[in-house]
């Protein structure tokens, strides 16, 4: 992992490297008459006119240290930025998360058992339907039909500020923030577990040991539920495991349309705004992340199925 980690890091330190645009010209932009002598010093006490390998160990070894540095767009140090952030990020998609596979699976495990029935083809017809649409419009519908319309609901944003804090009212406008955004994500989650749920399930029914478990006088529930689940997870904890790292690091379209203060929407901005030490600093944790939940699954592979664990 720690070579992977640090190949992933200076990766990512040259992409942001060769971006287009000058860090400084956000910063001093309402700066009259700078003049270019000015402009030079402040780019050598920032180390923009170092090496790139320089100016990389500088930043990676903040980064080691937990001091990923300054951002000059905010004006605050980067751990204070993506601290809120990040807790906005996981109260956003922990809950788009638990309930998006939790619904996933439930309808995998439906369409399986009822294969062929209407009910699995209106969900096949369903989710092909819903893996076109694209998160952005989908988020702007929602926010045109319940927002905008009915008004049941908030465009934009995380609280509303005329509300006393700590208050039942403001659980309540905090919690219908949530929904829209929420509902957007977890029908992503939706659409990219139920298909290979209901694929796997079907496959592990048609293996013999289940067969054998059916002749016993086993009830479809026991089968189901004892002996077919956890291998029909095997090819599923994949697929979780790959859609995991957003918990961390967010969606930058469904935050962005929903003006949610998360990771993905401060990922967005600190691209836009050059603001260089905030966006490599986000998209290292999404790295990490990434690497940990791809180790995570290989140990849920020993879990689920004892065959397939190392053995000297």
């Amino acid at each position: 992992m720690l070579p992977l980690l640090l190949f992933i890091s200076a990766l990512i330190y040259l992409l942001l490297y060769l971006m287009p645009g000058d860090p400084l010209y956000r910063m001093l932009e309402d700066v009259p008459n700078l003049r270019p002598q000015d402009y030079e010093r402040l780019r050598k006490l920032y180390g923009l006119d170092d090496p790139f390998y320089v100016q990389y160990w500088k930043w990676l070894w903040q980064l080691i240290q937990f001091n990923p540095g300054y951002s000059r767009e905010y004006g605050q140090p980067v751990v204070d930025i993506i601290l809120p952030a990040l807790k906005n990020t996981l109260v956003l998609t922990v809950a788009a998360v638990i309930i998006g596979k939790s619904v996933a699976i439930l309808l995998g495990i439906y369409s399986a058992v009822r294969q062929y029935s209407i009910g699995d083809y209106l969900l096949t017809a369903l989710t092909f339907i819903a893996y076109s649409v694209p998160a952005f419009w989908l988020g702007l519908m929602l926010i045109i039909a319940f927002s905008v319309k009915l008004g049941w609901f908030p465009t934009s944003g995380l609280v509303n500020p005329d509300i006393t804090p700590g208050t039942w009212e403001a659980t309540v406008d905090w919690i219908k923030h949530l929904v829209l955004p929420v509902t957007v994500l977890a029908t992503s989650e939706i659409i990219q577990v139920q298909r290979f749920m209901r694929s796997s399930l079907l496959e592990v029914l048609r293996q013999d040991y289940l067969t054998t478990a059916r002749a016993k006088g086993l009830s479809e529930r026991v089968v189901i539920a004892r002996h077919a689940l956890k291998n029909a997870l095997i090819p599923v904890v994949t697929i979780i495991a790959i859609t995991m790292p957003r918990v961390i690091g967010g969606s930058a379209v469904v935050e962005t349309v929903f003006a949610y203060p998360g990771m993905g929407r401060l990922l967005f901005t600190s691209i836009m705004g050059n603001d260089y030490v905030v966006a490599m600093t986000v998209v290292m944790i999404i790295a990490v992340t990434v690497v940990f939940c791809n180790l995570l699954a290989d140990v849920l592979y020993g879990w689920l199925d004892p065959r397939i664990r190392y053995r000297n």
